[in-house]
């Protein structure tokens, strides 16, 4: 690589799966002024976001690994939630990516003034760079229906990215809006706490119990992809 191209200040916007793994690979290409820009305190993306009853992978754990960072631990075929942000936790440390994170900045402001890019963050710290990564992905912003008299609804509303631990389901009766991958995970975690539950469903589409169970493989591995459809 040539001295010139070695110099490249590389600013990449998100420390989720994709700019983690964006950091790794820069640095194995022999890139060293590389910066990640975190609005949150710590890194994980979405699996930080959402801590929902019953989040875990939808697809077989194995197959959302790095493939330079297999993990062959996995306690489920399809690991829980806080089991994958651990995973991406121990990545980041182990390739350095946790020096190059700077947390709670989000970038506010990007303009490109035809030789390099300027950077202002919600905190006011500027920054240039030559090449910008974009890796915020697009689950970060809930997006709530538009049903009219939802702001007048009296009791309690959230979205599953914006999970409230602090309401107890126990014995109430429980909404949910939408019968995709959160929705079908929090309704299997929650059936049997609350009093009633009701689905409410746009388009018609199938799931049915979920039958991944822990692994009894000794040592603790997943012994691999379990039929959930």
């Amino acid at each position: 690589m040539s001295p010139q191209r070695a110099d490249l200040r590389f600013v990449i916007i998100g420390a989720g799966m994709a700019g983690v793994l964006a950091a790794i690979k820069l640095r194995e290409a022999g890139f060293t002024n590389v910066s990640v820009y975190e609005k949150a305190e710590r890194l994980g993306g979405t699996w930080r976001e959402n801590t929902y009853p019953g989040i875990a992978c939808d697809v077989p754990a194995h197959l959302y690994t790095y493939s330079f960072a297999p993990n062959p631990e996995w306690s489920h075929a399809f690991a829980p939630g806080p089991e994958i942000l651990a995973y991406f936790d121990g990545v980041a440390r182990r390739y350095g990516v946790e020096e190059l994170v700077r947390y709670g900045r989000e970038v506010r402001r990007l303009e490109h003034d035809g030789s390099r890019w300027r950077i202002e963050t919600s905190i006011g710290e500027r920054d240039e760079a030559d090449v910008v990564i974009a890796a915020t992905g697009v689950l970060h912003h809930p997006r709530y229906p538009d049903i009219n008299g939802l702001n007048e609804f009296g009791g309690s509303i959230f979205h599953s990215a914006r999970w409230d631990h602090s309401v107890p389901l126990e014995g109430m009766r429980v909404g949910v809006v939408g019968t995709g991958s959160s929705a079908v995970q929090i309704s299997g975690a929650i059936a049997e706490v609350v009093r009633e539950l009701h689905l409410f469903q746009r388009t018609r589409s199938g799931s049915c119990r979920s039958t991944t169970r822990p692994s009894t493989r000794p040592g603790g591995h997943a012994t691999g992809p379990t039929r959930r459809r």
